[in-house]
């Protein structure tokens, strides 16, 4: 009997709960909802996600520390949370960052000639490099500036071409080791050398030093990375942290055209074919 008189008092209390939100709560538990998530997306796979379980363990021995009067390890803990802020800033700078950036990108762009025509040039020449086992990496810059990338690769600014890209990728050439970044179009830099994954994040044991660099791009900025796999002989592209293997040349230009924004010259060469 008591446990149905709990129950029926429970439900009576939920009931009441529910009947004086408002509008304006919904909103608020939406909005507090929708921050958590993107914040768990954001260190998911990331050493920021190790530490902040750590601080989470930590939360709670100083809760064990102070229930048990441990006035020591109490003391330290509280001195640590006294100056939190500023071990979090420098702790999670990077996911910061990356996160400020994401949310200023701006969801609509220009369908470009230039990029057009660089998306094509870029998927010819990533699957002759797949069928002759030549390593390659090849950032399209989209809203996050990847001018820090550019500024320290041998900037060429030039005009894309398939010709280009497999003389840059050839094993003999001095920039073969890097990556090339795209902007606007244009072939701004050769030989950048990108934010390597960390050695001890869960996904880098899969990967080579090419996809590893590529998810850590993707991870800092919204630029969409195409990699060619020397061991595999694959083409892959990266985004958002995700691999994707191409299948064919057709899949990586639809993917490269839907990333960039140039849905319309999507469909424009569909209803030419």
């Amino acid at each position: 009997m008591f446990a149905n008189f709990f129950t029926s008092d429970a439900v009576q209390a939920l009931t009441d709960a529910v009947r004086t939100i408002g509008l304006p709560d919904l909103v608020d538990i939406f909005l507090v909802a929708l921050i958590i998530f993107q914040v768990i997306r954001l260190v998911k796979g990331t050493r920021s996600g190790q530490v902040l379980l750590g601080l989470c363990v930590l939360g709670v021995t100083n809760y064990l520390a102070n229930r048990f009067q441990l006035l020591t390890l109490s003391f330290l803990i509280s001195y640590f949370i006294a100056n939190l802020f500023l071990v979090l800033v420098v702790l999670f700078s990077t996911d910061i960052r990356r996160g400020l950036a994401r949310a200023g990108r701006f969801t609509f762009s220009k369908a470009n000639s230039l990029v057009l025509e660089a998306v094509n040039e870029v998927v010819r020449a990533a699957f002759f490099m797949a069928e002759k086992r030549t390593g390659a990496l090849i950032a399209f810059e989209r809203h996050v500036s990847l001018g820090e990338y550019v500024e320290a690769g041998a900037k060429l600014f030039s005009v894309v071409s398939d010709r280009l890209l497999l003389a840059i990728f050839n094993t003999q050439a001095p920039l073969h080791d890097g990556a090339v970044i795209i902007q606007d179009g244009r072939l701004a830099a050769a030989g950048c050398f990108l934010p390597l994954l960390p050695s001890e994040d869960h996904v880098s044991q899969f990967f080579g030093t090419r996809h590893r660099a590529a998810i850590g791009l993707s991870r800092e900025s919204d630029a969409i990375i195409i990699v060619v796999s020397e061991e595999r002989g694959l083409v892959s592209l990266v985004r958002d942290g995700d691999v994707e293997v191409m299948m064919g040349a057709g899949m990586l230009r639809d993917r490269l055209l839907t990333h960039l924004g140039l849905e319309a010259s999507k469909k424009k060469g569909k209803a030419r074919k």
